[in-house]
């Protein structure tokens, strides 16, 4: 088996991307070969499935690696042809997604935050507090505190007691999480994101589903807006 080493960098995807392409390129896996299962493959990466699974989508949408629901992850053609996605197209398809996962996010989130404010137990309320620790401490340890951010949102489904809406964000997680990344890569969003995450769990510990609402609305907003100013500085000359 090619030898995957634990990932060190802070974009840690990005290492692992790296190193399946390195192990392509040096033959280590050919065209046609089937990568271990996930649960495998993150221990031998030393991340968590969520970071693994951001590696295996960038790697998808550079033709390296294949997904074939319910088989596994295989390599693809070694060509150089197959191995090089132009860049100008990488872009776009990212830009465009990440607006539609935001136009999501703003239908459905604020409407998750008002239920949950009607429903949430107090352990619910206890476990959203555990999150938000968890949050702050991956923030001043050096992480972007992307996977415990995701964690919140999971946990204010939860508390909204309606196990299809909780079944629903759950299988969305990570179709979400390309707007969460996006949002916290600099020091400054990721102390914003702490805040409003502060101001959205007092208002469901409030009971004040309006206020609730209103605050995640906000918060979806805010990350429109940082997506916005994003493509404006790309489109310029």
């Amino acid at each position: 088996m090619p030898v995957f080493k634990p990932a060190r960098r802070k974009r840690l995807h990005e290492e692992i991307v790296g190193q399946i392409r390195t192990l392509i390129d040096e033959g280590e896996l050919k065209s046609g070969d089937k990568l271990p299962p996930e649960r495998r493959l993150a221990e031998l990466f030393g991340v968590s499935r969520h970071c693994l699974r951001e590696a295996i989508r960038a790697l998808e949408q550079q033709r390296i690696v294949t997904c074939r629901l319910g088989d596994g992850t295989y390599v693809l053609s070694g060509s150089e042809e197959n191995l090089i996605e132009p860049f100008a197209e990488v872009i776009e398809q990212r830009r465009e997604k990440l607006r539609e996962i935001l136009e999501l996010r703003r239908l459905i989130e604020p409407q998750i935050a008002s239920l949950a404010a009607v429903n949430a137990t107090g352990q619910d309320m206890a476990e959203l507090r555990d999150a938000l620790a968890r949050h702050r401490a991956a923030i001043e340890g050096g992480g972007t505190g992307s996977d415990e951010d995701g964690e919140f949102h999971l946990l204010i489904a939860r508390a909204t007691r309606n196990s299809v809406l909780e079944e629903m964000l759950v299988r969305l997680h990570d179709i979400l999480s390309e707007s969460r990344d996006f949002t916290l890569q600099t020091p400054r969003r990721r102390q914003w994101a702490i805040m409003t995450h502060e101001r959205i769990m007092r208002a469901i510990e409030l009971r004040d589903a309006q206020l609730a609402f209103r605050e995640m609305h906000e918060h979806i907003l805010r990350v429109e807006e940082l997506f916005l100013e994003w493509v404006h500085q790309e489109e310029r000359p």
